[in-house]
């Protein structure tokens, strides 16, 4: 079969990165214990893609990943369901792990979610880590039956239009505030800001308390005007 089929698996291999880079792309949120997308693949079984670009509201992905950071760091700070990896990880002689045998029927993993049984949440806890946060919230019905609708509009699942309420977004910036700055003046890190490192090294300079860079060009001697070789008082006898 793969002798007969070969030109369409070598054909294949140009589509493998895309292929690898999709399913990075909708790989599951660390608040995600798993995700359903649709795959679209090949009826030899030659490729696959997962056929889903993954939109999202920013202010409740800040806050997610927020969410996520503290616990996290409670996670590493009192070590209760991962313990540090040892290395090196595998035997040189241990054969690889089959997927069918190890891994297909082991169940996914608890997801790391933080508790919002606060009052102070009441009005993102019940959709808060959906894996559509409020995508659906046109179709859930007038304001009386659904009273988030007063404070939520989203166009739909393409997230193209969407607007918070305030008391919303003061929650969503409350979860997200470990991953924000806090320094509103853009000077304070001056020391690592890009542009100036990108001009410092053009002038072969060097910023104040900032590190030292290597002249852009080494082999230019300034110095040498005229040599053995580019003298023009030199008659060359071949």
């Amino acid at each position: 079969r793969y002798q007969s089929e070969k030109r369409l698996y070598l054909g294949a291999l140009k589509y493998v990165p895309h292929a690898l880079y999709k399913l990075l792309e909708n790989i599951p949120m660390p608040w995600e214990s798993y995700k359903e997308v649709p795959v679209l693949f090949h009826v030899t079984g030659a490729i696959s893609f997962v056929d889903q670009v993954p939109k999202v509201i920013e202010p409740i992905y800040r806050a997610q990943w927020g969410t996520a950071w503290l616990l996290m760091r409670r996670e590493k700070r009192d070590r209760r369901h991962f313990k540090r990896m040892r290395f090196p990880p595998f035997d040189d002689e241990e054969p690889p792990l089959d997927y069918v045998d190890h891994l297909l029927n082991v169940e996914p993993g608890e997801a790391v979610q933080l508790d919002l049984s606060d009052d102070q949440y009441e009005l993102i806890r019940d959709w808060f880590y959906d894996p559509q946060p409020l995508s659906d919230i046109r179709t859930g019905g007038s304001s009386q039956s659904n009273p988030l609708s007063k404070h939520v509009y989203v166009n739909g699942p393409s997230y193209k239009v969407w607007r918070l309420s305030t008391p919303i977004m003061a929650q969503l910036y409350e979860l997200a505030d470990p991953l924000l700055n806090a320094f509103a003046d853009k000077n304070v890190r001056y020391l690592f800001d890009l542009p100036h490192f990108l001009t410092a090294k053009a002038l072969n300079a060097a910023i104040p308390g900032g590190p030292k860079f290597e002249p852009l060009f080494r082999d230019v001697d300034e110095d040498e005007d005229w040599n053995d070789f580019n003298d023009i008082s030199k008659i060359i006898i071949r």
